[in-house]
């Protein structure tokens, strides 16, 4: 009897020691299978400033002045005028005759009378360093109309001749006719004014 009591308690410490360990098993595993935590920053979610501009403001060139060339027909006429060089004047011209300024030029029936005239170029170079000038061109009208032996008599400045001299030579005009003939009419001039806009001369 004491016998089977000694078996059955044995048994039960077994069993109850059994357990014991099962259970430490299941957690010990239990606690190996979780992940380890980890410790991120807070993530703070707010809004982006606006960025200032800070790209240099390109400002627009500057257009230069507007120029602004006159040409001008010298009228016949034996009055002396200034020397070159005395204030600017213009050198004086030979006295007109019948052959080279008719009197009334351009407004008697017969003479010539410009048809087409072309303004010069203004230099580039003069506009930007505000230099104002003319130049006096001679030259001869041909029985066609057309403008040839172009020289120049005065100028205020070289930078000027080589347009001057250029758009002279485009010019047209309606030739002289004496008794239904046409005939060529020399020595003709002509002032060319190269003039900056807004400028006080």
């Amino acid at each position: 009897m004491i016998k089977r009591y000694f078996t059955a308690a044995t048994g039960a410490i077994a069993i109850t020691f059994s357990l014991f360990l099962g259970m430490n098993y299941l957690v010990a595993a239990k606690n190996a299978e979780k992940p380890e935590e980890k410790n991120y920053p807070p993530i703070v979610i707010g809004t982006i400033s606006k960025v200032a501009d800070t790209r240099e403001k390109i400002k627009p060139p500057v257009k230069p002045e507007r120029p602004e060339i006159i040409t001008t027909s010298l009228p016949p006429t034996t009055t002396k005028s200034e020397k070159p060089g005395n204030h600017g004047g213009i050198p004086t011209l030979p006295e007109p005759t019948a052959e080279k300024f008719p009197r009334g030029f351009g407004l008697a029936n017969g003479d010539i009378q410009p048809l087409r005239k072309f303004a010069p170029a203004y230099p580039r170079i003069m506009i930007t360093r505000g230099v104002e000038g003319y130049v006096i061109v001679k030259f001869t009208v041909n029985k066609m109309g057309a403008v040839e032996n172009i020289v120049i008599v005065e100028s205020t400045n070289a930078a000027f001749n080589k347009n001057s001299l250029r758009a002279v030579a485009k010019y047209k005009y309606k030739p002289r006719v004496i008794d239904g003939v046409t005939v060529q009419v020399t020595d003709v001039m002509e002032k060319i004014s190269f003039k900056l806009e807004n400028s006080q001369s």
